[in-house]
């Protein structure tokens, strides 16, 4: 059995999303959403969630980057932001095992939380429920 390296450089955070992407791309749920999107100017929105996960996993500095396509936008139901999750953990787990392709992963669950947090519907006073 061959050991996988863990993330270390800017080729593998790369490696990473081209990965991602693959996946995406031929997933029944996910992949004709984005081949509807794809005349979407492709090389940006790439370059930028690169930026995000050197600057996040690496240290990077330089640009924030964002860890999702500005222009891609997903149905508003859970299933899709939790398939978007598994494809792009079982990316990580397909090319790289370490602290850093865990902190990948952790990263990942965190980004996944967010988006599935501000997708649903919030009253403007619901904060004071929680008081």
């Amino acid at each position: 059995m061959q050991t996988l390296p863990d993330i270390r450089t800017e080729a593998d955070i790369t490696t990473l999303i081209t990965t991602f992407y693959e996946k995406v791309g031929l997933d029944e749920l996910l992949g004709p959403i984005l081949q509807a999107d794809a005349p979407v100017h492709w090389p940006q929105p790439l370059f930028t969630m690169q930026a995000f996960w050197k600057r996040v996993l690496l240290n990077t500095g330089g640009a924030d980057g964002w860890p999702f396509p500005g222009g891609l936008v997903l149905p508003n139901t859970g299933e899709y932001f939790q398939r978007w999750r598994q494809l792009f953990l079982a990316a990580v787990e397909d090319n790289f095992n370490g602290p850093i392709a865990e902190a990948a992963k952790a990263k990942a669950q965190e980004i996944a939380q967010m988006f599935e947090y501000k997708r649903q519907p919030r009253t403007l006073l619901s904060f004071l429920r929680t008081l």
